[in-house]
Order: structure tokens, then sequence, then C-alpha cells
């Protein structure tokens, strides 16, 4: 008899738990732009994610399971997500929380470019019809959404544009170096590891570039949204991720993450009272068409490519 296919409830709950929680952080971010700087933000949200997951390194490590050249392979990594996670915290003081949503799939295009560059056995996406599609969508979906909306020429937005661009750039190729530098390492050792890393950069930046001192003029709900986004978009996202990865597989896992914007733009209508333009409406659908042609090429490698039991399967969302 053939095993019959079961529903993984655990492995859906997951799923919809990480969509849900990275959904939140645009507008979450947002929100806090008229009472504190980017830079204090990052310096707070991130170190309290990272205290979150200290416990579990440190059971892992008193357990013996976590290697001793983890740490040096670990500073690759962090450099590339500083970059990234520092423009991320910036991009709501530019642009939109909806806006941001959307662009931020464009470091999928990133990744698989990336990819190419770094591993061989990725190349063979370049002899996919459905991949060059995929990158053709993104650009014009970006480009649509960008020239799309109001006051782009010379102002912050074209600033905002910019800025997510390059922030699409540093995640894409995050992804990228973690699979270099920490492979045969698992998510729940890498990602914590990386994150208690990147954390102590950002606090740093925050005395340098930031104004920490607006802190103390927070109220108690203001900071209380500001942990709040930390615990969910990056301590709960990143967990349930993992565990929808476990159940589901990384094609599912990963590809339902393109319903995540949809979910932003209703947070940032119902709280923040944002909305796109028709043009940016048919932009953000052909950005998301183009992610899920280039997922669709990549999930077609063939099965050695990506094992993620060799590698740790990092998350493509910003948190």
């Amino acid at each position: 008899m053939h095993a019959q296919k079961h529903f993984d409830t655990i492995g859906s709950l997951a799923l919809f738990g990480s969509i849900l929680c990275w959904s939140m952080t645009p507008p979450f971010l947002k929100y806090l732009t008229p009472y504190v700087d980017g830079w204090t933000t990052n310096g707070v949200r991130y170190p309290f994610a990272a205290l979150l997951w200290l416990g579990p390194l440190l059971y892992q490590y008193r357990r013996g399971a976590v290697p001793p050249w983890v740490w040096k392979a670990a500073l690759l990594p962090t450099f590339v997500n500083v970059g990234a996670q520092g423009l991320w915290a910036l991009l709501p003081y530019y642009i939109d929380a909806t806006w941001m949503g959307f662009l931020a799939r464009i470091s999928m295009p990133f990744a698989i470019l990336g990819g190419f560059l770094c591993f061989p056995d990725e190349r063979a996406l370049m002899r996919r019809p459905s991949f060059w599609t995929g990158v053709l969508m993104s650009a014009v979906g970006f480009a649509a959404m960008s020239l799309g909306g109001e006051a782009l020429p010379g102002g912050r937005t074209l600033v905002g544009v910019v800025m997510v661009l390059v922030c699409g750039a540093f995640y894409g190729l995050y992804g990228v170096a973690v699979r270099h530098s920490m492979r045969g390492t698992r998510a729940w050792i890498a990602f914590p590891v990386i994150s208690l890393y990147t954390s102590a950069v950002l606090f740093v930046l925050m005395f340098l570039c930031g104004q920490p001192e607006r802190l103390f003029d927070l109220t108690l709900p203001c900071f209380g949204i500001m942990l709040l986004s930390a615990v969910l978009g990056i301590a709960c996202a990143h967990t349930f991720f993992y565990i929808s990865l476990e159940h589901l597989g990384v094609a599912i896992s990963s590809g339902t993450q393109l319903l995540g914007p949809f979910f932003t733009f209703l947070w940032a209508f119902l709280f923040l009272g944002e909305n796109l333009t028709l043009i940016q409406w048919v932009g953000g659908l052909a950005l998301l068409l183009g992610g899920g042609l280039l997922l669709r090429a990549q999930t077609r490698l063939p099965l050695g490519a990506a094992d993620p039991r060799k590698v740790p399967i990092e998350p493509k969302i910003p948190d």
C-alpha cells in the first residue's frame, strides 16, 4: 500500500506564522519613524532578538554541537548582514511600508546571480528560460513600482528606491555568504552566531551614527512596539521558518513567502492609511510573479545543488 499524504498541521501553522510575523515588520518600523532613528532601532531590536537565541545557542555549545571554526566562518555573513540590516531599518524614513514589503523581493535575483559566481552547481539555471523570464519580470516590476508613485525625481522616494535596491543586493548576497561560509552548520547554530555578531556591530553603530538618547523620550507603548517587532520579525519569524522547512521543505516554505507583501499592504492600509497606485499594483504583481518563476527554476536544479542537509537555509525575507 502507498502511504497516504496528510496535511502537516505543525508545518503549515509554522509557515503561516513566519509569513504573518515578517509581514508586520515594515509597518512596525514605519510607525516608529517619528520617534527614533533607524540606527537606534537597529541597536535595540537585533540585540534583543539575539538574546532570545542566546539560551538555545549556549545549550548547543554545552552539548559540543558548535564547531570551533563556526565563530570565524560567521564573520563574512555578518559583514553582509550588517549592510542589509542597516539599510533595512533606514528604509521606512524614505519609502512607505507597503513599498518595503514588495520591493524587498528584488533580493531573489541577486541571490541567484550571486550563486552563479560562487557555486558551479547552480549555473545550470542559466540554461532555463524560466530563470531569464523571472529576472526580466522582476526588473520590470521593480521599475513599475518605483516609477508609478509620487515625488520620485530628486526626492526622498528616489533615495529610498536606490537604498532598497542596494539593500536587496545585500540580502541576496547574504544567503550566498551563509552557504559559502557556514556549509555543514545547522541553521539553529548558524543564525544565533551570526545574530550575536550582527547585534554587537549594530549596537556600536547606534552610538556612532544614531541618537540613542531619544530612547528615553519614548513612551512605553512605542518601546513595546519596538521590542515586539524584534520578537516577531526576527526571533519568532526565523524560528517558524525553520520549522516549516523541516516539515514542508524548501520549495513550499520559500515560495509561499511571496504572499508576505499582501499581508504587509493589509497592515499598512489598516493602521497607517497607505495605498498603492494601479501601476504600482501591476508592478508589485509582476515582481512577485518574477520571484515565483525564479523559485520554480531554482527548485528544478539537480538534487545535489542545494541539499538542505549540508547547507543551512537562511530566510530570504528581511527582518
